[in-house]
C-alpha cells in the first residue's frame, strides 16, 4: 500500500536522491522548481508555496547554480541537515511499515503498475499518450492538465523509460492506443522524421497513408536503413496495386542493408514474379546484390543475368559495372574487361559510375601484371569522381544564388573552379 503522503513530505522525499549533489557545480534539473513539479506531477505553482515553508522550517536551502546542459544559473534546492533528517525518518517508517514509497518518485522511475494504480483518472490518457512515441518529443503538444504531470527536460522535451512505456501501452485500450499512434506520426511529419512517421502510421492501422509516404519517400527513407524501419514497412498491409513494387523495393533494400538475408530474398522471389518488368528487373537485382555481400558470386553472376535479360538491348550501367566486379571476384578478366570498356566507349553520363568503371579496369591490370595501365585508370576514377564534386558544388552554388545568398553562391562557385584546375580533365 501507499502512504499517504503530504506534498511537503513528497518534496523532502524527492530531494533525498539528490543529496550527492550538494557540492558539485552542474546539477540535475530534477531540483529545480520546474524539476521537483515536473518529477512530483503537481503544479509549479504550488511547489513554490510548499518549498518557502520548507525554507521557513528549516529543511530546505536554496542556491543559485549551473544546471546541466543549461545557459544561466537558476534557483536549486537542497535538503538541509534538519531535512534530510526528516526525510530519512519517513523512509525508514516505510521500510519498518512495508509501504511502498515508489508512487511518489520521480515518474521515470516508477515501475508501470506502481504508477497505473495512483494516477488520477484524467492524466492517464496523456501519460499513455506519451507512451506511444520512441523518440523524445515536445511536451508542449500535448493537451494541457491541471499539473506538471510529465517531467521534461531543458529543452521542453519528454522521454519516458522503456519499461514504463511497454506497461502503460499493454493496458491501454487498443482503440485508444492507435488514436494516440496517429497523433504521434502527424507529430513526427510535421518533423520530417519520415522512419517515425511511417511506425506510428502503421501502428494507427493507416495503412493507406503509410504506403503513399513510403511510395513518395523511397529513397529519403533508404539513406539511413535499420531494423526499426524493416519492421515498420514490413507490416504496411492491404497495399494498394499501384504502390505495391516501390513498397517491396524498400522491404528487399532495407532487408539487405541491414543483414537480413533471408528475408530479402524472399521479397526478391516475390519482386520476380510481377508481371510488370522494372519490378521483375529491380527484384533480380537486389537479389544480386545480396548474394554480393555474401560473396556467392555465382549466384550474383546468374542473379545479374537475369536482371539483365528483363530488358533487350537496354543498357544498365550500374548491372553491368555489377555483373563486372562478380566476374572479377570470380577470377575472370577477359569478359569483364570487355563490357567495361564497351561501357566507357558509349559514354557514362553518370560521374560515379564511369569512376567505378575506370576503378575495376585498374583492378584487371593490376591482376593481370599491367601495373602502369593500373595505375593510369586510377587516375581516371579518381578525375571522374572529381567531376562529380565539382557538379555537386555547382548545383549547391547554384541553390545559393536562386534563394538570393549571392555570397555563399560565389563560394561555391569558386570551389567548384578551384577542383576542376586541380583534375585532369
Amino acid at each position: 500500500m501507499a502512504v499517504a503522503l503530504t506534498v511537503g513530505e513528497r518534496i523532502l522525499f524527492h530531494l533525498l536522491q539528490y543529496t550527492k549533489y550538494l557540492d558539485s557545480f552542474d546539477v540535475p534539473i530534477d531540483i529545480t522548481q520546474d524539476g521537483i513539479a515536473a518529477a512530483l506531477r503537481i503544479s509549479r505553482a504550488h511547489v513554490a508555496l510548499e518549498l518557502k515553508k520548507l525554507k521557513n522550517a528549516g529543511e530546505v536551502k536554496e542556491r543559485l547554480s549551473h544546471v546541466k546542459r543549461g545557459r544561466t544559473k537558476r534557483k536549486v534546492y537542497f535538503l538541509t541537515m534538519a531535512g534530510e533528517a526528516r526525510a530519512r525518518q519517513i523512509k525508514l517508517y516505510a521500510k519498518e511499515n512495508d509501504i511502498d514509497l515508489t508512487p511518489y518518485q520521480d515518474i521515470r522511475k516508477c515501475k508501470g503498475p506502481e504508477l497505473w494504480s495512483v494516477l488520477d483518472e484524467k492524466f492517464k490518457p496523456v501519460v499513455a499518450m506519451s507512451c506511444v512515441f520512441r523518440k523524445p518529443f515536445r511536451r508542449e503538444v500535448l493537451p494541457d492538465i491541471a499539473t506538471s504531470l510529465l517531467p521534461v527536460d531543458e529543452r521542453g522535451m519528454v522521454d519516458l523509460p522503456k519499461e514504463l512505456k511497454e506497461y502503460v501501452l499493454s493496458v491501454t485500450d487498443p482503440e485508444k492506443a492507435r488514436d494516440y499512434h496517429s497523433f504521434a506520426a502527424d507529430y513526427w511529419l510535421h518533423w520530417d522524421d519520415l522512419k517515425e512517421v511511417v511506425y506510428h502510421l502503421v501502428c494507427a492501422r493507416r495503412h493507406a497513408d503509410a504506403e503513399v509516404l513510403v511510395f513518395n519517400h523511397a529513397n529519403e527513407l533508404l539513406l539511413s536503413p535499420d531494423e526499426e524501419l524493416l519492421e515498420a514497412v514490413s507490416n504496411i498491409r492491404d497495399v494498394s496495386k499501384g504502390y505495391v513494387g516501390t513498397l517491396r523495393y524498400v522491404q528487399a533494400e532495407t532487408a539487405r542493408r541491414v543483414g537480413r538475408h533471408e528475408y530479402c530474398l524472399i521479397i526478391c522471389k516475390a519482386m520476380e514474379t510481377s508481371s510488370i518488368p522494372s519490378e521483375r528487373f529491380d527484384g533480380y537485382m537486389i537479389e544480386g546484390l545480396n548474394y554480393m555481400d555474401r560473396q556467392e558470386w555465382e549466384l550474383a553472376y546468374s542473379a545479374f543475368i537475369r536482371a539483365r535479360n528483363v530488358f533487350d538491348g537496354r543498357v544498365n550501367v550500374m548491372l553491368e559495372c555489377n555483373i563486372a566486379e562478380v566476374l572479377i571476384r570470380n577470377n575472370d578478366f577477359h569478359e569483364p574487361k570487355e563490357i567495361l570498356q564497351r561501357l566507357l566507349q558509349q559514354r557514362i553520363e553518370n560521374p560515379e559510375h564511369e569512376s567505378r568503371a575506370y576503378f575495376l579496369l585498374g583492378i584487371i591490370a593490376i591482376r593481370t601484371g599491367e601495373d602502369d595501365e593500373a595505375l593510369r585508370m586510377f587516375q581516371l576514377s579518381r578525375a571522374a569522381m572529381r567531376s562529380k564534386q565539382v557538379e555537386l558544388l555547382n548545383k549547391v552554388s547554384q541553390m545559393y544564388y536562386a534563394n538570393g545568398m549571392r555570397d555563399k553562391s560565389l563560394e561555391f562557385a569558386l570551389r567548384a573552379s578551384s577542383l576542376k584546375e586541380s583534375g585532369t580533365f
